[in-house]
C-alpha cells in the first residue's frame, strides 16, 4: 500500500498510516495482522499503535472469527469524524489535481511533423 493523501497532507507516521488505512477502509472491519502486512509494519508496533486507538475509542473490537480479534473504526467518536471529513477533502483534492492533470495532457497541442507543416 502506498502513502496515501492524507499522510501526505499530515505526515507520514505509522500512526498516520494505520489511521488512513483505517479511514480507507471504514466500512471493514479488520485483523491487525492483515493491517500491519499490508502497511508493511512489524505486528508488535501495529498492535501498539491500535492498543492505543483503542484507548482513545478510535477503534472497537467488532468480533472474533478463529481466534482472531477483529477491529473497526469507530464513526460515532468526534474527532474520527473530523478525520473522515479531512479525508474525504484529501480525496476531492487529489481528484481535481489529477483531472487538471489529464485536462492539461489533452489540450497541450502536439508537436511533431504534423503540427509543424503549414497547409
Amino acid at each position: 500500500m502506498g502513502i496515501g493523501a492524507f499522510c501526505e497532507t499530515y505526515g507520514i507516521t505509522i500512526k498516520n498510516r494505520v489511521l488512513e488505512y483505517l479511514l480507507e477502509n471504514q466500512e471493514l472491519d479488520f485483523a491487525v495482522g492483515d493491517m500491519a502486512k499490508e502497511l508493511k509494519i512489524s505486528k508488535p508496533k501495529a498492535y501498539e499503535v491500535i492498543k492505543k486507538y483503542e484507548k482513545k475509542n478510535f477503534v472497537k473490537k467488532s468480533r472474533v472469527v478463529g481466534k482472531t480479534q477483529l477491529y473497526i473504526i469507530n464513526k460515532q467518536n468526534k474527532r474520527i469524524k473530523l478525520f473522515l471529513r479531512d479525508f474525504k477533502e484529501c480525496l476531492k483534492i487529489v481528484a481535481e489535481e489529477n483531472h487538471e492533470k489529464i485536462i492539461s495532457m489533452t489540450s497541450t497541442p502536439s508537436v511533431g511533423p504534423a503540427s509543424t507543416r503549414l497547409f
